[in-house]
């Protein structure tokens, strides 16, 4: 018999390695295609960060956040041979993978009694979507492990503004910040929140300064490159591709964006591509993709209001029409329905008007589907929120039983 908390988060700890171990085996990604392998085959031949190439040229990026891209490139410092290179590289997203689980423990721990603990461990343990996210080369592992560092962080800074806390929490939000640009907003909203509940502005006036030194080198290179102060500048690009004519709740893919799809911005790209490899390529073409898609959104405003909330819904609950292959399997659509049944639940059980965690993750959970929805909505990036829906769905069934055992 299992007795001790030990025995059981190592119980857990093996059980989630073999079930990662097994989705790697079968479904392992065999190649980095897509945008990370063309930022990875830049990176090895020609030093430099670049997701498209003019005239055989590679062009600075700026579409893409670097972190995922540096940490494949790393891997690549010390493996040469590509087979092997993905089998470590999967190997350490799994090692993050498990890491992740036991940090989830922790925040959880920090919240609720043993028992829920350890079940709500199990669950975000045996989440298939987070199972399967493993054996990809995606930069979702990386980002699953870095939120449950800056959660837990963030907790105990809501306990303890402390040196160690401090530091945690601004190098997480960092590193955060340089794998999705976006979450920068994440960071202000967690300061703002902060402040709200400890009342100490220089504290938190320091952490925002120490995240900000922490980024400055990757934005100082921005700024020397394209003259703007940003980690991405991919606005335009991200809004084209969830708002045309033809995008649904996923978008559409990068080669319809680009005349297929969208022919009104062919002759604009033919006239970029004419120019050559300028360093501010990137910019000038998210540019392009804005203003197309501003001019859609504007000749049609009722049909991407509606879309945005088909998203918005996409993103809660399920996407009823999606392409992803084997997106309607039981296995991954019955664990995700249910919790997102629950975090709704807890939503409504535990909202109330105190600066407490309960509403930071309301909040955080709701500002991050409302930010997404405005572009598209992949299967992947519910990953992102399923710490929080742990969280608020452990909360609303606890508050729900409680409340029906005081009635009887």
């Amino acid at each position: 018999m299992i007795k001790t908390k030990k025995q059981k988060i190592f119980l857990i700890l093996l059980v989630g390695i073999l079930a990662r171990t097994v989705s790697i085996y079968f479904f392992g990604d065999t190649r980095v295609d897509k945008e990370w392998g063309e930022m990875l085959y830049n990176l090895e031949n020609y030093k430099i960060l670049s997701t498209r190439s003019v005239d055989g040229i590679p062009v600075p990026n700026i579409f893409m956040p670097p972190l995922y891209a540096l940490f494949l490139y790393l891997i690549k410092l010390f493996v040469s041979d590509n087979k092997l290179f993905l089998d470590i590289s999967l190997i350490i997203q799994l090692v993050l993978s498990t890491i992740s689980i036991y940090f989830i423990y922790k925040i959880l721990s920090k919240l609720f009694s043993e028992r829920l603990t350890f079940v709500g461990t199990i669950i975000y343990t045996l989440f298939p979507l987070s199972i399967y996210a493993t054996s990809q080369i995606s930069s979702i592992t990386l980002q699953m492990f870095l939120i449950n560092i800056f959660l837990l962080s963030f907790i105990n800074l809501l306990k303890n503004i402390n040196l160690k806390n401090t530091i945690v929490f601004c190098i997480s939000s960092a590193m955060l910040i340089l794998l999705r640009g976006e979450f920068f907003i994440f960071v202000i909203f967690s300061l703002i929140y902060l402040f709200l509940k400890k009342q100490n502005f220089w504290r938190i006036f320091i952490m925002m300064i120490m995240i900000t030194l922490l980024v400055f080198p990757y934005v100082y290179r921005n700024y020397n490159i394209f003259g703007v102060i940003t980690i991405t500048k991919s606005t335009g690009f991200n809004l084209l591709k969830g708002n045309n004519p033809k995008s649904s709740v996923e978008g559409i893919k990068l080669s319809g964006i680009e005349g297929k799809v969208v022919p009104e911005i062919k002759q604009k790209i033919e006239e970029l591509n004419n120019k050559g490899p300028i360093p501010k390529h990137d910019l000038f073409k998210d540019q392009i993709f804005l203003d197309q898609a501003i001019k859609f959104i504007r000749e049609d405003p009722s049909k991407y209001i509606i879309l945005y909330f088909q998203k918005f819904v996409s993103y809660l609950f399920l996407d009823i029409n999606s392409t992803y292959p084997h997106y309607y399997s039981i296995i991954h659509i019955a664990p995700k329905l249910i919790l997102s049944f629950l975090t709704l639940l807890g939503i409504i059980l535990s909202v109330s008007f105190r600066a407490n965690i309960n509403n930071y993750l309301i909040i955080f959970y709701l500002l991050n589907i409302g930010l997404f929805s405005f572009f598209f909505i992949l299967p992947r990036y519910s990953l992102i929120l399923l710490p929080i829906q742990l969280i608020l769905s452990i909360e609303g069934v606890r508050i729900l039983i409680r409340k029906l055992f005081n009635k009887l």
